[in-house]
């Protein structure tokens, strides 16, 4: 019995991909991806129809089906993750070819928790999973596999029928929504599939990241003109993972950036302190030639650490990048939304933080004072020298009460650069 069979008496061709996909996990894991993206895949187009959306009417793909499902608020960002990871590794599977045993193991349980997420969701609101069982390895020859894609051939011309039923009756439910993004909650990710997460997130950024590629065991070093995301860059340290930083971000041949990602559901907010602080005071002798300069015990400007979740103000330390700058000893670590870009970080670098600190304590306030300047009130000059005090005092926030009862939250760090 395997462990897609609870999808069986609602979702048939569900459970006979599910069993494809656990069939060929061991002897074909190309197949085994993508059977189980074929899964995911067909699940959206149920999903859709549920909720009585039609499908697009032009470039109608998997990728713009859950791009619809996104615009309309019914996908929770978890499930949203974890078909993209199911639909990216499919296409490598399919148009590269690698032997990816280890990532379709992996992602068979990542594909069980989004069946048993869409089974609560759509299925049964109660459904209490009897939890993944490892697979056990089989050998399949090559004429069953084609036998089953024939089935599974003849089964898709009635699953448009099917669908079509469904989409009519179909409508979004405030129920059903709630129910999903609950659930979703429970969809846990490995460290690898993080990885897959995280590379996406840097790629949209502008760095160059391929965790599987771009990596220092494969030859891959830093380059004039390239902005390198490098995985597994090695270091002297003996925390972690054998001293090895999960990434070390590179502008140019100068590093910039050290990250350390956990997984999913990982508290993250004190790694800064252990891991990436630990990297960026080790770096090799060897790769001294990379460091861009000395701040401190430091040899790396910005350190950083995630679990590729989006960033959630409520849960600020189970999600978005906990960064540090280090080149200065004040210095706090705080929660991004989003990851810097190589040419954000390069203006970051131009800044000079002292020189500006001594430019703002010798700036006075005669020009706000003069009445042929901007004449301000005293209480307003009151308000810049606290503001200025908080930048001083290096400060990560300042509340100024206004005269109209308002309140607004200055960031010094930004007006200090701005």
């Amino acid at each position: 019995m395997g462990n897609f069979t609870f999808l069986e008496a609602r979702w048939s061709d569900l459970a006979r991909l599910g069993d494809l996909s656990e069939k060929y996990v061991y002897s074909d894991p190309n197949t085994s991806l993508m059977k189980q993206g074929m899964l995911a895949e067909v699940m959206v187009k149920y999903m859709l129809a549920y909720d009585g959306i039609k499908e697009p009417e032009h470039d109608n793909t998997h990728a713009n089906r859950i791009r619809l499902l996104k615009k309309n608020d019914l996908l929770p960002r978890e499930i949203n993750h974890t078909l993209y990871i199911l639909r990216k590794d499919r296409n490598d599977a399919a148009h590269e070819g690698a032997d990816e045993g280890e990532k379709a193991l992996n992602n068979l349980q990542l594909l069980y928790g989004l069946c048993v997420w869409y089974m609560q969701t759509y299925g049964d609101y109660n459904y209490n999973p009897v939890g993944y069982i490892q697979p056990i390895n089989i050998t399949v020859s090559l004429d069953e596999l084609e036998r089953e894609n024939q089935e599974l051939e003849k089964r898709n011309q009635t699953l448009l029928v099917e669908l079509e039923r469904i989409q009519k009756a179909g409508k979004a439910d405030s129920t059903r929504r709630a129910m999903a993004y609950k659930k979703a909650l429970n969809v846990k990710f490995s460290e690898t599939q993080t990885r897959e997460l995280i590379d996406e997130q840097l790629r949209k950024a502008g760095w160059d990241a391929d965790t599987t590629e771009i990596r220092y065991s494969k030859g891959v070093r830093p380059a004039k003109g390239k902005n390198l995301a490098i995985a597994e860059w090695p270091t002297n340290s003996k925390t972690g993972n054998g001293g090895y930083a999960d990434y070390a971000l590179f502008i140019g041949e100068k590093i910039v950036g050290i990250i350390e990602a956990k997984k999913k559901h990982t508290n993250i907010s004190s790694v800064l302190d252990s891991q990436c602080k630990e990297y960026a005071r080790m770096i090799k002798p060897e790769h001294e030639k990379y460091v861009l300069k000395q701040y401190g015990e430091y040899k790396v400007p910005f350190l950083f650490a995630t679990n590729g979740r989006d960033y959630i103000k409520q849960y600020e330390e189970m999600s978005g990048i906990w960064f540090l700058d280090t080149r200065q000893q004040f210095n706090t670590s705080k929660a991004l939304a989003g990851w810097p870009s190589p040419q954000g970080m390069e203006q970051d670098l131009e800044r000079d933080i002292v020189q500006a600190d001594k430019k703002l304590a010798a700036t006075g306030y005669e020009l706000l004072q003069d009445p042929n300047g901007l004449n301000l009130r005293y209480y307003q000059i009151e308000a810049i020298k606290e503001a200025e005090k908080a930048i001083a005092e290096h400060k990560n926030t300042v509340l100024l009460a206004m005269a109209t009862g308002d309140s607004v939250i200055i960031v010094p760090s930004q007006a200090k650069t701005a």
